[in-house]
């Protein structure tokens, strides 16, 4: 509000008020810094507990496990079944895939069997 002096001819003084249009206004809502940190909190807080409520167990086979049974490392085994095993299972593996793996890995086709029946999905045993 900005306030003016006028004087009359008649010698008298007044003092009149001006307000400033109101489409005359500058820049809209203004946030205060506290305003951006309370925001950046709160996105950082529903980031951290929504990203945590994601994280599912690995649906893929325990390549350790398995590995360490078979008596390799789990690089080795995982490179056989990489080499030998579709990527997505519709199955079990057929027998001509368990004697490639199994000769890959210099086990017998039965220990082999057995430790995959070991560690198959409940989904796969019922096939």
């Amino acid at each position: 509000m900005i306030a003016t002096v006028t004087e009359y001819p008649e010698g008298r003084l007044a003092l009149q008020k001006e307000t400033p249009p109101t489409g005359s206004r500058r820049g809209g809502l203004r946030y205060g810094l506290m305003d951006l940190l309370v925001v950046a909190a709160c996105s950082l807080t529903f980031a951290v507990v929504m990203g945590t409520g994601k994280h599912i167990a690995s649906k893929g086979p325990p390549i350790g496990l398995i590995a360490q049974e078979l008596g390799t490392t789990p690089e080795q085994f995982q490179q056989a079944a990489d080499r030998f095993l579709p990527r997505c299972p519709r199955g079990p593996p057929t027998e001509a895939q368990k004697r490639q793996i199994a000769m890959t890995l210099d086990v017998s086709v039965e220990r082999l069997d057995a430790v995959m029946e070991k560690y198959r999905p409940d989904r796969l045993r019922q096939q």
